[in-house]
């Protein structure tokens, strides 16, 4: 996870919902670094998916266009065939 740290003015005594309330008076100028989650749980992929670099329809067609350019065609391999040795029909 990329280390952010999101800088704020307190209001109401939290940012954030905190565990306890901040003793800070509105005003005070705060830092809030959020700690390192699993890879993989929803917050990571929800945290992920907020982050930059963020990309357009366009750029995802591109890359859809680029995946499907490249694929190799699917090798045509009869498993059940008595090994002879020799691949299977073409």
């Amino acid at each position: 996870m990329i280390q952010q740290t999101f800088r704020g003015v307190m209001k109401g005594q939290t940012l954030v919902v905190l565990e306890t309330a901040a003793p800070l008076p509105d005003g005070t100028p705060v830092e809030v670094t959020p700690l390192a989650g699993d890879a993989g749980n929803a917050v990571a992929v929800l945290a992920a998916m907020a982050a930059a670099p963020h990309v357009s329809l366009d750029d995802v067609a591109e890359l859809e266009k680029a995946i499907a350019a490249g694929r190799r065609p699917r090798a045509n391999i009869d498993w059940f065939a008595q090994d002879t040795g020799k691949p299977g029909p073409s």
